[in-house]
């Protein structure tokens, strides 16, 4: 007796089926439980697909190969060539196949390449891309699927996807979640007891039908499973359910496990063979696992077909569903298993199978000392570094225990190591890879110099400089005339300088680079280099050089080639840096989203911080505000994921005045405090922190400066000026406060944004003085630089102190229409919280005003007294003392002078009183 396959009791599912395929939805999730009829219907929407005139890609993941990078999509795209030849297609496959030649295998250019083929394909006729038992899918494909559901190829293109219900990729479920109506989900329950009978033989009586309904839950696989059982054991079923003592699917192994032991011996080996064998179960491979020849494997194939365990598509043999090979694979004796896996291994290397899958299977066969399956594991696993780290690192580790203990292996096993550290890196265990670095380092030159480069990467993002700097240096004595190999050392040691702030050891380690560089043909290496020396330009305050060598830096990158790149993606960021504070924002942009594009497909997580954190910086010079916190908190995250607290503190670095601006003063004093608790580690970047925190602080009124870096550079040191100046003035010294403004003014050079904060300080300064024209002049030059720098929330800044500085003056038309332009600038940047400071700012200078006469009118006798005399240069002491009052009571007296005449000082109160004739009010 034989279950029936036909679709009974879905209507509404077929006919949802048929809506998708007419209208051409973009997703289909068909997901329950294991058996329910998942394939099925998948199967069904196939059909209608085909019928409709689609083209169809059909693949399925496996249990058995969820490791296999791209299995999934190797297995479509093998069909669809089995089926209809073309070159597009199997240019698609060769290069999901082509994990071997790692140079080739760029994940993002494959991904791009399979949407194109798949846009060409749904522009012609319509294409459907079916993938079944997508949670057992490996890492890759995936990405892959999730690629493709962000970036659809083109209108004509659905993707089905069945999987189980508690296995649902995020990606699809947030597809499901936003419903849209192109987007359709079939939750599949168990079929009810009429539909279930319909599924069984006629001759099966009543009663047993019953009771194979109540075993089965209705399930169509179960059911298919308990036929043959007999009446006793379905009444043990029936009366031990799951969520007893045996989980359901463990019941139905039970069962297909003595189906199995029904076949003939030839059988049972032909489906062991094939459950080992996977996607390669032709008839030849079969004949070569089981070692039958090709005549009995045949019968054997086609009795494992009459039992309805599986069936033949072309040459290969594919089982019913996924349990029946967990099944056969299961009752496999280890022993044999094992010999088997040897087998296809052998098969694959004689027939030049692919990479990936020879070296799936030599994983599950390889001994101790055979060093032909730790290269085969070894190079798999160097080849997958970039599109598949997980599975490299998994790799490497085997093919490292594998491989014999030999002085002839020492160097392949160091190249094995560097390639696990930086595996282990990617996947942001920092600490991990330095352990396993500090192995090779101690090997020879020629293959301890790639792991102390990679190494000194690691040390930066943990903040241990010095370490860095003392590998870097011993090695690259050690690197003999390998003139690229020491190029990169010396590159290492410029990025090393820069962050210790040595500007003058960073150029040089730059230059010495450079001219070993040039004999070689690595341009992304020799922009690297360029880069580096920029910022080291920028920090010794040497503007000519640094945007020469910007430039250079920027022209090779562009030239570069993506696979030329992704050695050093993560040093785009210290080229965008120097973008960005040569005011060139459209280079800086193009430049980070290129380096974030390559180290997110290329797996480099330990990039990801730093270029994240150059595009907040640049993100929050233009006034993008929400984007700035938004990338910054992702860079934190970031850095907290490879566990590097040096990348932390930077992006808590650059989220603090977009925090201040956007979301006020406590938010940001608190990433302020972690900042002063935990802060980076290199000196470039302490020196960035003093300044930041202490704009955060003088916006709250608050003292406790973040502690000044004992190192300081040019770069710094306007912003540095600025803040002292502020905070001078802040606390009434006025003569700090100008003679630190002026040397702001005077180092800012010719960059716009420096100079916009040097004359924003230089205004602070001069309002305190009571210089309100010379505080409105040098308020307009700063907000003009800062227009000119592209810095829009600083304008903004600007404008309303200019609104401030006229209301002083009594300017009220003035005044206005710079609260106007500050307005407009935080409405455009997002600056929420300081457009609530102004308009708290202009209900202050309306009033003020309103009562402009009034208040220098209106002192009383004493007020008077106490104004003459302190015009005269008294102290509030002597004041005190002369009329025979406390200090507190003259202090009290001064506040209110200082607020009837709106005055900051008593050189401009002696001001006010001398150009005119005030005289006390009555009382």
């Amino acid at each position: 007796m034989r279950i029936r396959r036909e679709l009974v009791g879905r209507a509404d599912e077929t006919s949802l089926v048929e809506a998708a395929i007419t209208d051409g939805h973009r997703l289909v999730l068909i997901d329950g439980e294991p058996g329910v009829g998942k394939t099925r219907l998948l199967e069904h929407l196939v059909e209608r697909a085909h019928a409709a005139g689609r083209t169809v890609l059909a693949g399925s993941a496996t249990e058995f190969e969820r490791l296999v990078p791209f299995g999934t999509y190797v297995d479509a795209f093998t069909r669809l060539t089995d089926a209809a030849p073309s070159p597009p297609a199997e240019a698609a496959l060769r290069a999901l196949l082509s994990a071997d030649k790692a140079d080739q295998l760029d994940r993002y250019h494959t991904y791009r390449d399979i949407r194109s083929f798949l846009a060409e394909l749904a522009d012609d006729r319509g294409v459907v891309l079916a993938l079944d038992d997508l949670h057992w899918a490996d890492a890759p494909s995936l990405e892959l699927t999730e690629f493709l559901l962000r970036r659809p190829p083109a209108a004509g293109f659905t993707l089905a996807i069945a999987c189980r219900s508690d296995a649902v990729p995020p990606v699809v479920g947030e597809a499901v979640a936003r419903r849209d109506p192109r987007v359709t989900r079939l939750s599949l329950a168990p079929l009810g007891e009429d539909a279930a009978a319909l599924l069984m033989p006629p001759e099966v009586d009543p009663r047993r039908r019953r009771l194979m309904y109540r075993v089965s839950g209705g399930n169509p696989l179960f059911l298919w499973a308990l036929l043959d059982a007999d009446d006793r054991r379905l009444s043990e079923l029936a009366e031990d359910r799951p969520g007893a003592t045996l989980a359901l699917e463990q019941t139905l192994l039970a069962v297909l496990r003595r189906e199995l032991d029904r076949l003939s011996p030839a059988g049972r080996r032909a489906a062991h063979a094939a459950a080992v064998a996977g996607e390669l179960a032709s008839l030849v491979v079969i004949s070569h696992v089981a070692e039958l020849d090709l005549a009995g494997t045949a019968a054997a194939v086609d009795e494992l077909c009459r039992h309805g365990l599986g069936t033949l598509a072309g040459a290969r043999f594919t089982f019913r569903h996924p349990l029946v090979r967990a099944a056969a694979y299961d009752t496999c004796g280890a022993g044999w298993r094992v010999a088997a896996h040897a087998r296809i291994a052998d098969h694959l290397r004689g027939n030049d199978g692919s990479l990936a899958l020879l070296a799936h299977h030599t994983e599950r066969c390889a001994e101790l000392g055979d060093e032909r399956a730790a290269r085969t594991l070894g190079d798999a696993g160097l080849a997958y570094l970039d599109s598949a780290p997980t599975t490299a690192v998994r790799l490497l580790r085997e093919a490292l225990r594998v491989l014999p203990e030999r002085d002839d292996l020492v160097p392949y096993r160091g190249v094995l190591l560097t390639g696990l550290a930086r595996g282990t890196g990617v996947m942001g265990s920092l600490t991990e890879s330095r352990r396993i670095l500090h192995e090779v380092i101690h090997l020879p030159h020629e293959v301890a110099s790639a792991a102390v480069a990679f190494s000194s990467v690691i040390s930066r993002m943990l903040g241990r400089l010095d370490e860095a700097r003392a590998l870097l240096s011993a090695q690259t004595r050690k690197a003999g005339d390998d003139g690229r190999v020491r190029a990169q050392l010396l590159s290492e040691l410029a990025a090393v300088a820069m962050l210790r702030s040595d500007p003058g050891g960073a150029r040089r380690h730059a230059h010495e680079a450079l001219a070993l560089v040039s004999k070689t043909t690595d341009p992304a290496l020799e922009a690297a280099a360029y880069a580096l020396l920029a910022v080291a330009c920028l920090q010794d305050g040497d503007l000519a050089a640094a945007r020469a060598h910007s430039r250079r830096a920027g022209w090779l990158m562009d030239s570069a080639s993506d696979t030329a790149l992704v050695p050093h993606v993560e040093l785009v960021a210290p080229l965008s840096w120097s973008e960005i504070s040569l005011n060139r924002p459209a280079d800086a942009e193009r430049h980070l989203a290129r380096g974030i594009d390559l180290a997110t497909r290329s797996g480099r997580s330990y990039a990801m911080p730093y270029l994240l954190i150059g595009q907040a910086q640049l993100r929050t010079r233009a006034g993008r505000l929400a984007e700035a916190i938004e990338i910054a908190e992702h860079a934190a995250s970031a850095s907290e994921y490879i566990h590097s607290s040096e990348t932390l503190a930077m992006a808590r670095c650059v989220l603090l005045l977009p925090v201040l601006w956007r979301h006020g003063v406590d938010p940001a004093m608190t990433l302020a405090d972690s900042l002063t608790a935990a802060g980076p580690g290199s000196a470039w970047w302490q020196a960035i922190a003093y300044v930041s925190v202490a704009r955060v602080r003088l916006a709250g009124r608050t003292g406790g400066d973040h502690p000044q870096p004992p190192v300081l550079t040019r770069d710094t040191e306007v912003e540095r000026l600025a803040v002292q100046s502020i905070r001078a003035g802040a606390d009434g010294d006025v003569g700090t406060a100008l003679e630190r403004s002026a040397a702001a003014v005077e180092a800012a050079g010719d960059l716009p944004y420096q100079l916009g904060i040097a004359y924003d300080a230089r205004a602070r300064a001069l309002s305190g003085h009571d210089d309100l024209p010379g505080a409105v002049a040098a308020a307009r030059i700063a907000a003009e630089r800062f227009g000119e720098g592209g810095a829009v929330v600083e304008r903004g800044v600007a404008h309303q102190l200019l609104a401030t500085v006229h209301g002083r003056m009594g300017d009220v038309a003035s005044s206005h229409a710079e609260i106007g332009r500050a307005k407009a600038a935080y409405r455009e940047s997002g600056a929420d919280w300081l457009a609530g400071q102004l308009t708290r700012v202009e209900r202050r200078l309306a009033a003020s005003g309103q009562r402009h006469v009034a208040r220098e009118t209106a002192l009383t006798k004493r007020e008077l007294q106490v104004a003459e005399l302190i015009s005269q240069g008294l102290t509030n002491r002597e004041v005190a003392e002369q009329l025979q009052v406390s200090q507190k009571t003259v202090e009290t007296h001064v506040t209110r002078i200082f607020s009837k005449f709106d005055v900051r000082s008593r050189v401009a109160l002696a001001r006010r009183l001398a150009s005119r004739g005030d005289r006390p009010a009555s009382g």
